[in-house]
């Protein structure tokens, strides 16, 4: 995993990751405002009982939801950019890395936007009904948090990354058989996608990270 993390990290400086880097930071920094501004907007317009103090109450407490509801919103929401530059950064790391490796298969955009708002909408579900945990459990909040999105996201970008080669039972296979393995490579990407201004590359980084793990663990499981 930690040479998963060198290598990603050693071509970021790799022209066709720096143009694919520059949008998916300009696509991301977008979602942020239109999700802070969206549930600002909703939580603000409680703020309206006409008495001045709890009124005041509603929105300082608007604020703080806000940024705790764009924090939850944010690990699931940036799969939809992922999905749209995964091929991009997957050919630059494949064919940089990995030039053996079989040909992958072209994924419809229809495929890649579908899979994109289901994992979306699952995430975001299950972090609201996890909400309440966030809450009630102050020291277990965050293990909470990211073992829950750890698993999401190590699974969605492993299915990303490996539905270029495999088809679904392959794929399921091959996730049953490395399962710890993507689940704390997802803790990782549920990890950078919480810290300011670093999250903006999740989509590049995560997606690079997850081609280097696919391959090493194909490798490892299917021996050439």
């Amino acid at each position: 995993m930690f040479t998963s993390i060198s290598l990603t990290l050693g071509q970021l400086g790799d022209p066709r990751l720096r143009t694919v880097l520059i949008l998916s930071i300009g696509a991301s920094l977008a979602l942020i405002v239109a999700l802070t501004i969206g549930v600002g907007y909703g939580l603000n317009a409680l703020a309206q009982t006409g008495t001045e103090w709890l009124d005041s109450l509603l929105v300082w407490l608007g604020a703080v939801g806000t940024f705790i509801f764009a924090l939850i919103f944010f690990p699931g929401s940036v799969q939809l950019v992922s999905g749209l530059f995964a091929d991009r950064v997957a050919d630059a790391v494949m064919s940089v890395h990995y030039p053996d490796a079989p040909q992958p298969r072209e994924v419809p955009l229809g495929e890649v936007l579908g899979d994109g708002l289901r994992f979306a909408f699952l995430s975001i579900g299950l972090n609201i009904l996890a909400l309440p945990l966030y809450f009630v459990l102050p020291g277990l909040n965050l293990i909470v948090f990211y073992g829950l999105n750890g698993y999401l996201l190590g699974r969605e970008y492993a299915e990303m990354v490996g539905q270029r080669t495999l088809d679904r039972m392959s794929m399921r296979a091959f996730r049953n058989a490395n399962r710890t393995s993507i689940f704390l490579g997802g803790v990782l990407i549920a990890a950078l996608s919480t810290i300011p201004v670093l999250n903006l590359t999740t989509p590049v980084v995560a997606t690079a990270f997850a081609v280097h793990e696919h391959e090493r663990l194909r490798r490892r499981t299917v021996p050439r």
